[in-house]
């Protein structure tokens, strides 16, 4: 069974359980650990239906019988819109695939108890055709990105020289663009951010011949990690790396792993994989940590999340609403005629739970 976010993929897991049926689910915050092993679950028989986003459509086979679509629409980062047509045939296609032992796949919608949970016909027919090939996908591939390199921006020595960099380099890249109609050079108002994150956390002055802890290097090698300037961890590695500041303290003793809830133990694996890549990046030097301890942080928290997901109990409220415990769409805390009661008048007097 398939939706577009966390929420509506707890509060599907949930509607099937108290349906008395046996399920699972598997989602992109899900650390990788735990994902082979809801894969596994499903693959051996443990369990009859594993609810997932469309991270099913991205190398994962199983022997998938069936795919219902409970929804045929998702949040791009930007808007709430309807699947494009290959995107839908990625995951149709996860139904039969050969080599499992699935045999003939079938692919339909899944008509939920949730508000706002739609799956449309005629998109999962025009999926389905698209997977057998009968119809092109819609895929097209017109445009490449430009990003900048070290190399590119001249290699500046010092940290404050790096939006001047920057901004040349953009210069550049448009005029480039212009001769090339595939050409798009790389926003970098990200990389910006992750240097204002990095400046803030090691109190560096902003101005061009402003002294920093390291050199201008270190410091792309820093804002170029991937790993987002909101990230909780991304402010702690700054200052580990340029102003060699522990990080010890991140790394949780395994009894308290094994009391986190779901949520608390998604977050830390996060962090865990976040420390991963700079430490892979910079060694020692990131907080005095090493890969063998934050990889043995992240497969205690994964073994958290096999563990509450295979109790087989709701794994959170979603899809319930707060007042009255009647069905809501999955991305709200009430319903809406509570919602509604919630911000009317009565006698004006706000009522305001």
């Amino acid at each position: 069974m398939v939706a577009f976010s966390r929420k509506a993929v707890l509060a599907l897991h949930r509607e099937l359980l108290e349906a008395g049926r046996s399920a699972t689910v598997l989602y992109g915050a899900m650390p990788p650990a735990a994902r082979r092993e809801q894969i596994r679950r499903l693959s051996e028989g443990e369990v009859e239906v594993i609810v997932t986003t469309d991270v099913i459509g991205h190398g994962v086979n199983l022997p998938l019988s069936a795919v219902a679509f409970a929804e045929t629409g998702k949040y791009d980062g930007r808007s709430r819109r309807e699947l494009l047509i290959w995107e839908a045939g990625q995951i149709a296609g996860r139904a039969g695939r050969r080599g499992h032992d699935a045999g003939e796949g079938l692919v339909g919608g899944y008509r939920s108890r949730l508000p706002g949970l739609t799956p449309r016909a005629r998109l999962l027919d025009q999926a389905v055709q698209a997977a057998n090939g009968a119809r092109p996908g819609s895929l097209r591939v017109t445009t490449a990105q430009l990003r900048p390199t070290w190399t590119d921006l001249g290699q500046p020595k010092q940290p404050g020289e790096i939006p001047h960099a920057l901004a040349g380099w953009t210069a550049a890249a448009r005029t480039a663009a212009q001769e090339r109609s595939w050409l798009r050079p790389m926003p970098v108002d990200e990389i910006h951010t992750k240097l204002l994150a990095a400046r803030q956390a090691v109190g560096a002055p902003p101005d061009v011949s402003g002294r920093w802890p390291r050199d201008g290097h270190t410091v792309w090698s820093l804002i170029t990690l991937p790993i987002d300037a909101d990230r909780p961890a991304y402010p702690a590695v700054c200052r580990a790396v340029l102003n060699g500041a522990a990080l010890h303290h991140l790394i949780r003793p395994r009894t308290i792993i094994e009391r986190m809830s779901l949520s608390h133990a998604e977050e830390y694996a996060a962090t865990m994989r976040d420390l991963r890549t700079a430490v892979l990046a910079f060694g020692r030097e990131c907080g005095g940590l090493s890969a063998e301890e934050v990889a043995v942080g992240e497969q205690a928290a994964a073994e958290r999340i096999n563990q509450l997901v295979a109790a087989s109990r709701p794994l959170a409220t979603h899809g319930s609403c707060a007042s009255c415990g009647e069905p809501c769409a999955p991305w709200y805390t009430h319903c809406d005629a509570c919602h509604s009661a919630r911000f009317s008048c009565n006698d004006g007097v706000r009522l305001d739970w």
